[in-house]
């Protein structure tokens, strides 16, 4: 994550820009004719890495526990590899040089089951977590469920990949997604102003579903099979756009737990594509 993020990101939105301004309104006479629509299904293995930051503020001025005035954090991260798979359609415009240069349109919704799960330890003045204010140790885990998308991508056939493997295509892409989420958290901690003893703990758990907007980039190669097949190999980075919500919100007590969660993703991709 940080830096590297950032440049992917980065890189996303100017690629996303390009492909946008290469669309039909922006070459005007330069398209082709016509071009082609095409379905496809779609598999997927992926590697989704996610960092789950959790504060507990004691600022309020009701606060009353013996950590008024204290802030805790703490941070965890976590992998999974996982499985989608999904639909897709699309439009293919010829460009210049005499269609061998095109672009792409497509949406596409998946389905996904992976799930990264951590577990924070707890920070806080007392061996066991004793005290309200503190943070206690929690179990969490953070699963996709499925996501859509707007892809562009933008390619050429060189005659040197003609000369190797016969009709085939190389392109690059970008695009941006909605993902729905679910963060769960598994808690053991004091809930009372006093001192709590080993029994007087009270254990739960937490659900917060989640719509994440996310970019992705990467690149494919097409391998054509007549004039209607092609056989697609994908390799994507998405970055997800950080959500912060409230996981506790302790009003009377005076005691707010904000969390923030992030995720980065890489996956390759099959497709078969049909066009008409």
């Amino acid at each position: 994550m940080g830096v590297l993020t950032n440049v992917r990101k980065k890189f996303s939105y100017a690629l996303l820009a390009g492909a946008i301004l290469a669309s039909p309104s922006a070459v005007g006479t330069a398209l082709a004719d016509s071009g082609r629509f095409y379905l496809g299904i779609t598999g997927t293995p992926e590697w989704l890495d996610t960092s789950y930051r959790k504060t507990v503020d004691n600022t309020s001025p009701l606060n009353m526990t013996s950590q008024s005035g204290k802030v805790h954090r703490e941070r965890d991260s976590a992998d999974a590899t996982g499985y989608g798979f999904g639909l897709l359609a699309g439009y293919r415009w010829p460009l210049l040089d005499q269609g061998r240069l095109f672009l792409d349109s497509e949406f596409d919704i998946a389905f996904h089951g992976e799930s990264t799960r951590g577990r924070l330890k707890g920070i806080g003045e007392s061996e066991g977590r004793n005290q309200m204010g503190e943070s206690w140790p929690d179990d969490w885990s953070f699963a996709k469920n499925f996501s859509y998308g707007l892809t562009f991508k933008l390619g050429t056939s060189p005659q040197f990949l003609q000369t190797m493997i016969g009709d085939s295509n190389v392109y690059a892409l970008a695009g941006v997604r909605r993902v729905a989420t679910r963060f769960r958290v598994r808690f053991h901690g004091c809930l009372t102003l006093a001192w709590c003893q080993p029994d007087e703990f009270t254990s739960g758990a937490t659900t917060h579903n989640e719509n994440f907007t996310a970019w992705t980039s990467g690149a494919g190669l097409e391998k054509m099979f007549g004039s209607r097949l092609g056989l697609r190999g994908e390799v994507r980075y998405t970055g997800y756009l950080a959500e912060d919500w409230v996981s506790f919100n302790l009003k009377d007590e005076g005691v707010f737990v904000p969390v923030r969660v992030d995720n980065d993703e890489v996956n390759l991709s099959l497709t078969l594509a049909w066009y008409f």
